[in-house]
């Protein structure tokens, strides 16, 4: 959610959560079961190729509006095809399956790269509340978040102050993306998931209403992801 409303104080309607965490928990998967780090190091390792994944597809997308003119609706949505697809590319090659098989399906992280668990809550859970209030500062106190904001206000306007849209726009879908990574380390690093096309279920498109009920806002988004889960939970 917080991914699709940062992106929605820019201006730009992002349909692409789905794909960035798709390729978000290839990345996270593979650093989870074939590199061989100590604990900690390893799962610092994992997140930030999920991270990486998703803001490298984001950005794709910032770039492709700042420099073509290229409407964010139309490329998120066909890119969430794109990222299946490569995805599924990859899952079909013999070092992303599991030992003696070829179903499209990696094996499991390894323990080394799961977030922690106390009380029976991932420590992926106040990880998001983290980024949650990293997402407030970079709207409410950052001269980026000041830009963005304008931005989605009047760019126009904005480039007339001397604010370039290109660097926002590559900046804050690259950050969207990177938010829609982190979403998917939740899954495969926290519920220690084998990786396939499904992996992330719907959560890229139930960020859109997750968002669109939060009003855009940090708080807003984490009360209704809260409502979301629940719902989905119960």
């Amino acid at each position: 959610g917080l991914g699709v409303a940062l992106a929605f104080r820019a201006g730009l309607f992002n349909i692409g959560a789905q794909g960035q965490a798709l390729v978000a928990a290839l990345a996270a998967g593979y650093v989870g079961f074939t590199w061989d780090l100590p604990a900690g190091l390893h799962l610092l390792a994992a997140i930030a190729a999920g991270l990486a994944a998703g803001a490298f597809w984001g950005s794709i997308v910032g770039w492709l509006k700042a420099t073509t003119g290229a409407h964010e609706v139309i490329t998120t949505i066909m890119l969430n095809f794109v990222a299946r697809f490569v995805v599924l590319y990859f899952l079909a090659k013999e070092a992303f399956q599991k030992a003696n098989s070829d179903n499209l399906i990696t094996p499991a992280p390894a323990d080394s790269a799961t977030f922690p668990t106390i009380a029976g809550i991932h420590l992926g859970i106040p990880l998001a509340l983290l980024a949650a209030a990293g997402v407030w500062w970079i709207l409410e106190r950052s001269k980026l978040g000041f830009e963005l904001r304008a931005v989605g206000a009047n760019p126009d306007a904005s480039r007339t102050a001397g604010m370039s849209t290109t660097k926002v726009y590559i900046l804050v879908m690259a950050l969207a993306g990177m938010l829609a990574g982190l979403a998917a380390t939740m899954t495969v690093l926290g519920l220690r998931q084998s990786v396939t096309d499904q992996v992330v279920g719907s959560v890229g498109f139930d960020a859109i209403t997750v968002a669109l009920l939060g009003r855009a806002s940090p708080l807003g988004t984490v009360l209704a992801g809260f409502l979301f889960g629940a719902l989905s939970a119960g």
